[in-house]
């Protein structure tokens, strides 16, 4: 008996496809409510920490609706797959483009979120532990924390 026609094995894997779409649905569902609230509060964008947070939602939004898709943007029929023992489970529906486009919108979505995240830390380093002016950080500090992440990316 193959290890594909073993029926124990399939249910770890389709476990694996479920809980992950549950996350990220999870997880989408929260950065949009971050967004919301950031809309509906009266600073709006005014505020770096308002626009780093609202770009870090972005990001994750990005990322977990590439993670979420999981096997869908999957080409058919994959070279080797037999050969090499892989069986994806869940449906299969894309081409080697739009496995492409996921991969790469999931690693740039991801690394922009990381990049963020740390220039949420220098943020509050410069406004907290130097005591900088919010004026001074909009003009010294702001640009390199867009540019970085996104030259991470």
């Amino acid at each position: 008996m193959s290890q594909q026609d073993d029926p124990n094995d399939y249910w770890p894997k389709a476990y694996l496809a479920i809980v992950s779409r549950l996350n990220t649905s999870l997880s989408i569902l929260a950065s949009a409510t971050i967004i919301f609230l950031i809309y509906r509060s009266q600073a709006k964008l005014s505020i770096i920490y308002h626009r780093i947070v609202l770009c870090m939602s972005i990001a994750d939004i990005l990322a977990s609706l590439a993670m979420g898709l999981t096997t869908l943007p999957m080409p058919k029929e994959m070279p080797f797959e037999v050969e090499l023992g892989y069986d994806w489970p869940g449906p299969r529906y894309g081409n080697t483009w739009t496995c492409n486009a996921q991969g790469f919108i999931w690693v740039f979505a991801g690394t922009i979120g990381f990049g963020l995240n740390a220039m949420l830390c220098l943020y509050y380093a410069c406004a907290v532990a130097i005591q900088m002016k919010e004026s001074n950080i909009r003009k010294y500090i702001q640009p390199f924390i867009f540019c970085f992440p996104l030259s991470m990316g």
